[in-house]
């Protein structure tokens, strides 16, 4: 009897992704070198660093850690941005075109609204932009030192995502978001009700959301020294990885609830295996990013989640993702 054949693809926002899996902004997608190996490997997309319209060495060293969690391992890193430039990363995606045909989506993260339409101005005219998915916001950086994190100040969020949005280059490409943990109902009621208008289904430029950065306010300590394991910030991070694995889960199924059919929601955090990945998809998750667990494994993870993806779904008679996508079932009453 030969095995059945699970299916694992999907689109996102009308993108092609041969894989429901795909690298996250941050880990390993810094040089044209890590990039190459995310696009060789069974990613599903290319993501980039979160680039600055300049090149940003980002903060002073030691700015990431990993802690272990029994058998799961958390992350806390407080960066600050590291990326070469935006101009950097609209080069390599013309030479990674030369050797992969995969969506390639671009992660920016302008310090201020206007240092963001600066980068999408200079997208819009670049020679690059015609091999370009979509542009990943990043509102939930939580490791810039005296910068307020722009995803928990609502009416601040608000315009940038209305300024942004409007632009003219989302007239043919899409816009994603990504977004940070939210810990309240009505976070998820207001940003929801932001969004909703912008969907590209009531003629607006949003297609997806990520659900979620990092947790920010982390602090890794170190007994022996009795001191910081982190130096910037006080040694205050963003936590990731197995921290913010529930988190994640719960976030990707408030959005999916609340937000537009037409706005998907990819989800991020804490996956490190195949299980992890199909309860993000079961609360909602149209894909799903790796992050922590890419930093750790290198892009060979994304083949080993993929198989054990595959081997759950085969072992529940799933053949497609839309087989159990946003089909979680609340337990029932004692």
């Amino acid at each position: 009897m030969q095995p059945m054949d699970v299916d694992i693809s999907c689109k996102l926002a009308g993108i092609p992704l041969s894989c429901c899996l795909l690298n996250a902004s941050g880990p390993r997608s810094k040089s044209f070198e890590q990039l190459a190996a995310v696009a060789g490997s069974w990613s599903g997309a290319v993501v980039s660093k979160s680039a600055t319209l300049n090149e940003r060495l980002g903060n002073d060293l030691p700015r990431y850690t990993e802690v272990p969690l029994g058998d799961r391992t958390a992350s806390v890193n407080s960066e600050g941005l590291p990326n070469h430039s935006l101009s950097f990363y609209t080069e390599a995606l013309v030479r990674l075109r030369e050797v992969s045909p995969k969506p390639f989506i671009l992660s920016i993260s302008g310090l201020s609204l206007d240092e963001n339409l600066q980068m999408l101005d200079y997208l819009e005219q670049s020679s690059a932009r015609a091999h370009l998915s979509a542009v990943e916001v990043n509102v939930a950086c939580p490791n810039v030192p005296g910068k307020p994190l722009v995803g928990y100040d609502l009416p601040q969020l608000a315009e940038v995502v209305r300024r942004i949005s409007e632009h003219r280059l989302f007239r043919d490409r899409v816009l994603g978001l990504k977004l940070p943990p939210y810990l309240d109902a009505p976070f998820f009621d207001q940003v929801a009700n932001m969004l909703n208008p912008l969907a590209r289904a009531k003629g607006g430029s949003l297609g997806y959301v990520v659900c979620c950065n990092t947790l920010g306010s982390a602090l890794a300590v170190d007994v022996d020294s009795e001191a910081t394991v982190l130096h910037p910030k006080g040694g205050f991070g963003g936590a990731g990885g197995a921290l913010v694995r529930l988190l994640a889960l719960g976030n990707v199924r408030h959005f999916r609830q609340r937000l537009d059919a037409s706005i998907a929601v990819v989800g991020c955090g804490g996956v490190a295996s195949g299980e992890d990945a199909f309860a993000l998809i079961l609360c909602g998750a149209t894909c799903v990013q790796v992050a922590t667990q890419h930093h750790i494994e290198g892009s060979r993870c994304f083949q080993r989640i993929a198989a054990e993806l595959q081997q759950l779904m085969r072992r529940k008679g799933y053949l497609s993702l839309a087989d159990f996508r946003g089909k979680l079932r609340v337990a029932a009453k004692l």
